[in-house]
């Protein structure tokens, strides 16, 4: 029974996520935190971040890793699968229709609406993701400087990334 709830878990989050990884946070969160128990906020924090750091998209990532965690290999792959599927699908069937469809204005309405929709995904995700991490006052400074170097500079993500955690392990 745990494969067919995760199995249709992720399926549902996959179905009713939008504008990729970050703005999927929000919904995998509230399934597998709030909803089914399946980790804590600090262990849902730790698939953020490990999974920002594994090559592959972040929602295939959390997905495998949460369903190796509650049910072994099967689990994984039956979670996989259940956040890939409904995405494999529905653009099977917008790529089939596409051409028939593209010049129609309700169809361009639907893709400009998308577009507003995957933003507020993306901040729902920042805002749960800086409430559990920016916890004191060393992690909103180096937040911020990182923030304003990324911003002006546009360096390497990676070379970002080592800095603050390098910084974090020395000094935090």
């Amino acid at each position: 029974m745990i494969y067919l709830n995760m199995l249709l878990t992720f399926m549902k989050i996959s179905l009713f996520s939008f504008g990729g990884g970050y703005a999927i946070l929000a919904m995998i969160q509230q399934e597998v935190v709030v909803k089914h128990s399946w980790l804590t906020l600090s262990e849902f924090q730790d698939i953020v971040a490990i999974s920002q750091m594994t090559p592959g998209p972040i929602a295939i990532n959390a997905a495998t890793y949460i369903g190796y965690k509650e049910a072994g290999f099967l689990g994984s792959l039956i979670c996989t699968i259940g956040v890939i599927l409904p995405s494999v699908l529905i653009m099977l069937a917008i790529s089939l229709s596409y051409n028939i469809l593209r010049d129609r204005l309700w169809f361009k309405a639907i893709f400009r609406e998308l577009r507003l929709l995957a933003v507020g995904l993306v901040a729902a995700a920042a805002i749960l993701i800086a409430q559990g991490a920016l916890t004191d006052i060393f992690s909103i400074v180096v937040f911020v400087v990182v923030l304003l170097i990324a911003w002006f500079y546009k360096p390497n993500p990676v070379l970002v990334m080592l800095g603050a955690g390098l910084l974090g392990f020395f000094l935090g």
